[in-house]
């Protein structure tokens, strides 16, 4: 299943599946982007939201759950074999910095 976000002018922005040898991965990366941007996650993305190691629980379950819809945006818009790579990854930053490893300057 493929995943979009809706700019406010209303613009749909579909994100496309990665492609297996990483050809489309600007397109990829710029879209799922603009979708963490939509979303509310890209500090996910970025790294620069982390689990609490001290919060009240309220604030680690609701860690959890975005880095958990952050992460299906990737699994979800990723080939199986890329998927298998990164399944064992805790956070959505890791599996971004996987994939970002991988294809960012081919």
């Amino acid at each position: 299943m493929a995943y979009s976000t809706v700019l406010d002018d209303g613009t749909k922005i579909p994100v496309p599946t990665l492609a297996v040898d990483g050809r489309n991965w600007t397109t990829y990366r710029d879209k799922l982007l603009r979708l963490a941007i939509n979303e509310n996650l890209l500090r996910h993305y970025g790294g620069a939201d982390t689990r609490p190691v001290h919060a009240m629980s309220y604030r680690l379950k609701e860690w959890e759950q975005r880095n958990t819809i952050a992460k299906q945006y990737i699994a979800a818009t990723i080939p199986d074999t890329l998927f298998t790579r990164i399944k064992h990854l805790g956070t959505a930053h890791e599996c971004y910095q996987y994939l970002s490893s991988l294809f960012e300057m081919k």
